[in-house]
């Protein structure tokens, strides 16, 4: 028998790839660090310190850096999802408005992932 409770529901759409790189955001009038653990074309998770949650629909922006080498990825984005993991907070985000070279950047580095 399927139980939901122990089975992760995949609500995203398109793949996904193990990344991990320093994020600085900004939320509302707060600049932080946070830790990125999965890179997708139109969204990311975020892990950071717990503290002042980033709740849904919370607008953020983000600048991070691919392992291409290039300029930094600007993008803005929206929080979808916050959930507490210990002492920490997963949050994840989707994008809004990311440049067409960023978007083909980041399917090169979830293809090389």
């Amino acid at each position: 028998m399927w139980d939901r409770r122990r089975t992760p529901i995949e609500r995203r759409e398109g793949r996904r790839a193990p990344f991990v790189a320093a994020v600085r955001h900004e939320a509302e009038t707060a600049v932080e660090l946070a830790l990125a653990q999965n890179l997708g074309p139109s969204g990311m998770e975020l892990k950071r310190p717990a503290g002042a949650a980033l709740t849904p629909s919370t607008p953020v922006s983000l600048s991070f850096e691919l392992p291409d080498g290039g300029e930094l990825v600007r993008v803005r984005g929206e929080v979808v999802f916050a959930r507490q993991a210990g002492m920490f907070q997963t949050s994840g985000v989707r994008f809004d408005g990311l440049s067409e070279t960023d978007h083909a950047r980041i399917l090169r580095a979830i293809d090389a992932g």
